[in-house]
């Protein structure tokens, strides 16, 4: 008998097959059944700690190292990221410090490293960054080593160009991460860099008194900053709000609302979400039309729900919301979830939208195209749950058992599977921040996710997986109660309806422990995929 090992943090998760890139992936199907899929890259945050590399940029180039470091976590929170392109006219950012554009290829030149290196290394990144923050101090005759003096230079480095979006980035960002400290961890737990606390104010001008904001008129708590970027949405069925889109930025909180309010951008979203959950700014009434997502409805997209607006502007009848951060990075806040998650149970109860992933989509599923936010990482699982609880829903009813263990309350639910299963995030559109997958062959060995019930209950049983064409098309999922007794089996075509929920049927469950199963039993040369289960 194999034995079993309880899902852990992905980092310590054994890679046993992996392809160029560093992630396991199913392996090339023998079986006429299967035909070969392609992994996608996704990005990962730093590995090793960042501290040193810091501290060496800081002397070479005569930076203060408490400053650099505020800088790379207001804008990635020390996270290698791999940015795409969110919005036109503004290149992708790369790296611990988020360079981009001409300003990578500016510090790259005056670091001496290959603008390749500044993308992908770690090391070239900060460096890259400090040799700018230098050639910035010394055009502004910044000599002084006072961090107060190199407020100038901090608002050079952003890139704004709305006086107000500098200000806030100086103020609100930069320096009050310096006052306040941090502590950044990869998703094992491991600390990635420290910034202890240093009481200093900038020497800056503040635009725009804090208490003196102007807050939004939908939404509680949110400070409205006006986007000209808007006109009103088309009358009739198609302009009025049913769903609501998942952005990510690809950059730092103020500089997403900043890009967004500004003229010249010709793009904007109604919602923005600071890393932390701490701020969300409105810029679009949600009565008005958005400019947030550059595709028209596909149905075929979306289960085939509502095809009566194919090739109708996603950007009549949806809200976006943008998050601070990048769909490549491993790690969201809690803060960031919820207070999201927040926000979208009040735009659903307002405009009578329902809470499931037909109407609450990332941005990637309806223009995959060209976009891919907000990312592989992103926690859906834990999101909807989130939004229910704040909705009073049927959070506490309905259990979700996912690949990212993250994202499972063990008193409520688990996976478990066997070494011959393999962990991965290679193909998009998977449940939390991974999924499993294994060989199909002459042995069960299933991968089992269990959940508790405190009384009897008669519950739908549901799956998720990301399809392809070298999964199983007769993947078999049973069904049975803590004493082994099974209670129904249904088999599934996993090439098809991936990135959905599938209803795998009802059955009446006793108290306690149950289990669904995905069993590996079938002819090989194909796999089977255990993402998620969830139990309603």
């Amino acid at each position: 008998m194999q034995k079993l090992r309880l899902l852990v943090p992905a980092a310590a998760l054994a890679v046993l097959t992996s392809c160029g890139d560093g992630l396991p992936v199913e392996p090339p199907p023998v079986s006429a059944q299967c035909m070969v899929e392609s992994a996608a890259v996704v990005g990962t945050s730093a590995d090793l700690s960042l501290d040193p590399l810091f501290a060496a940029a800081a002397v070479e180039f005569a930076v203060p190292a408490p400053l650099l470091k505020a800088i790379g976590y207001v804008e990635t929170r020390w996270q290698m990221v791999e940015g795409d392109p969110e919005f036109p006219g503004q290149p992708a950012a790369f790296g611990v410090m988020a360079l981009r554009g001409e300003q990578l290829e500016q510090g790259a030149r005056l670091a001496g490293v290959p603008v390749d290196a500044v993308r992908a290394d770690p090391e070239a990144n900060i460096r890259a960054a400090a040799a700018l923050l230098r050639a910035y101090a010394d055009q502004l005759e910044v000599r002084s080593s006072d961090l107060a003096a190199w407020a100038p230079a901090v608002a050079r480095y952003s890139g704004i160009q709305l006086p107000e979006g500098r200000a806030s980035y100086v103020h609100d960002d930069v320096y009050a991460t310096l006052r306040r400290g941090a502590v950044g961890r990869a998703r094992d737990g491991s600390v990635t860099a420290s910034l202890a606390p240093v009481q200093v104010a900038p020497g800056y001008l503040q635009s725009l008194n804090p208490g003196s904001r102007t807050l939004s008129a939908d939404y509680s708590g949110a400070v409205w900053r006006a986007s000209p970027n808007r006109n009103a949405r088309p009358a009739g069925d198609i302009g009025k709000i049913a769903m609501v889109i998942i952005h990510t930025c690809e950059g730092s909180y103020t500089g997403c609302w900043s890009w967004l309010a500004n003229r010249d951008s010709r793009v904007s979203a109604h919602y923005v979400v600071r890393e932390d959950g701490s701020e969300i700014t409105q810029l679009v009434r949600d009565a008005d039309r958005g400019w947030h997502i550059g595709s028209s409805y596909d149905c075929a997209l979306n289960r085939s729900f509502e095809c009566w607006r194919n090739g109708n502007s996603n950007n009549h009848f949806t809200i976006g919301i943008e998050h601070a951060g990048y769909a490549s990075q491993t790690v969201w806040s809690a803060g960031q979830l919820d207070a999201s998650a927040k926000l979208v149970c009040d735009l659903t109860r307002r405009h009578g939208i329902r809470r499931d992933d037909i109407h609450i989509l990332g941005h990637a599923q309806l223009q995959p195209h060209n976009r891919t936010d907000p990312g592989a990482n992103w926690l859906w699982a834990q999101y909807h749950v989130r939004i229910d609880a704040h909705c009073g829903g049927t959070a506490a009813e309905e259990i979700v058992i996912d690949g990212d263990h993250t994202g499972n309350d063990r008193s409520r639910g688990y996976l478990t599977v066997s070494s011959r299963w393999t962990s991965t995030r290679a193909t998009p559109g998977h449940y939390g921040s991974g999924y499993y997958f294994a060989p199909t062959g002459d042995a069960a060995d299933p991968a089992a996710f269990h959940f508790y019930l405190p009384a009897p209950a008669t519950k739908t049983v549901e799956a998720w997986w990301t399809a392809g064409t070298n999964r199983s098309p007769s993947a078999s999922f049973s069904v049975a109660d803590g004493n082994g007794r099974r209670l129904g089996e249904a088999r599934v075509d996993q090439q098809r309806d991936g990135q959905r929920w599938n209803a795998l049927g009802t059955w009446s469950f006793p108290a306690g422990w149950n289990t669904v199963q995905l069993s590996r039993l079938g002819p090989t040369g194909c796999v089977v995929i255990a993402d998620a289960v969830r139990v309603r």
